[in-house]
């Protein structure tokens, strides 16, 4: 009895490389870490006014941009169903880029790719925190804060941009982070 032979033709190995890639992809992962959002958290303490009760934290997105959406939509797996921060309870929600001067909300965490002068306009018309891990929209003027902690903590606030919006901060704060 003749045993079947099998060819592996260069399809078959394509395949094999193709799924092999796909099954090691070690998924997305957001632009801010879980550390990043606990800094987060820690550092709204430090808002003046306190922010307290429950209000909507947007996190933005472009629509546009697949990439920045699957940023954002790993953001809110990261938080979960809330930050919580000095008493103040922030619940996420998905907001398109496009409809977020009609939201209402207190705190904004910018995806990647998602940082323009529709934020920041958004932002201050409304006295809310900006919070990206892109630092060049913090210099550049487009959202309050950046954070960072790879190897160490490192913020970065735009203190024209927080005036601009009604948000201070804590002197204790604005010692400990670096200041545009």
């Amino acid at each position: 009895m003749q045993r079947p032979r099998f060819r592996v033709g260069r399809w078959c190995i394509a395949a094999a490389y193709a799924l092999t890639a796909v099954l090691s992809h070690p998924g997305w992962a957001a632009s801010l870490s879980a550390q990043d959002l606990q800094v987060l958290g820690n550092a709204l303490a430090f808002v003046q006014p306190r922010p307290t009760g429950e209000s909507l934290l947007a996190i933005v997105y472009d629509g546009r941009d697949s990439l920045s959406r699957q940023d954002a939509e790993a953001i809110l797996t990261i938080i979960g169903k809330s930050l919580t921060a000095s008493g103040a309870v922030f619940t996420p929600r998905l907001v398109d880029i496009d409809e977020l001067a009609a939201a209402t909300f207190s705190l904004v965490i910018v995806a990647m790719g998602a940082n323009s002068e529709a934020v920041a306009r958004a932002v201050s018309a409304h006295h809310a925190l900006c919070v990206t891990a892109d630092q060049a929209a913090v210099q550049q003027g487009v959202c309050t804060m950046a954070i960072r902690t790879t190897e160490r903590v490192e913020i970065t606030l735009n203190y024209r941009v927080a005036q601009a919006a009604g948000v201070g901060f804590g002197t204790a704060f604005r010692m400990m982070v670096r200041e545009l």
